[in-house]
């Protein structure tokens, strides 16, 4: 396993960070109304449908229980750790809006309980 580019205290202060809270909210219901344009035949698609309703209103709670998963995908610790400061403000400043969005599309199936081999299609999903 390759070394973490931050020390796990610094990703929890970043994962805490107050500015970027709000901007995983944000990007939880971004990610919930394309789950709503998505083609019902998608794989996977009633448990990704129904995440996307009970988040469609995401609180400050549901943002702060993502917000860790979030910080240890690569992209994202990647962009924090180049902020050059470990000021959890400057780290989340380095994250972009687009690398949450990417970040919360990558984990929607797993947020819904879709297995990997559900969502390629290799298996049927009835949603149960």
């Amino acid at each position: 396993m390759p070394a973490l580019p931050l020390s796990l205290a610094a990703m929890c202060d970043l994962a805490c960070e107050t500015s970027l809270l709000p901007r995983v909210r944000m990007a939880i219901a971004v990610i919930a109304q394309e789950v709503f344009r998505e083609d019902p035949a998608t794989p996977g698609y009633p448990l990704r449908w129904n995440v996307a309703r009970t988040a469609l209103s995401p609180s400050t709670d549901q943002a702060a229980q993502m917000a860790p998963g979030l910080i240890v995908a690569p992209a994202l610790l990647a962009a924090a750790a180049s902020a050059g400061s470990s000021a959890p403000a400057a780290m989340a400043g380095a994250i972009t809006d687009e690398q949450i969005l990417d970040a919360i599309r990558q984990g929607w199936n797993a947020v819904a309980g879709v297995s990997p081999s559900a969502a390629s299609g290799d298996q049927p999903q009835d949603g149960t």
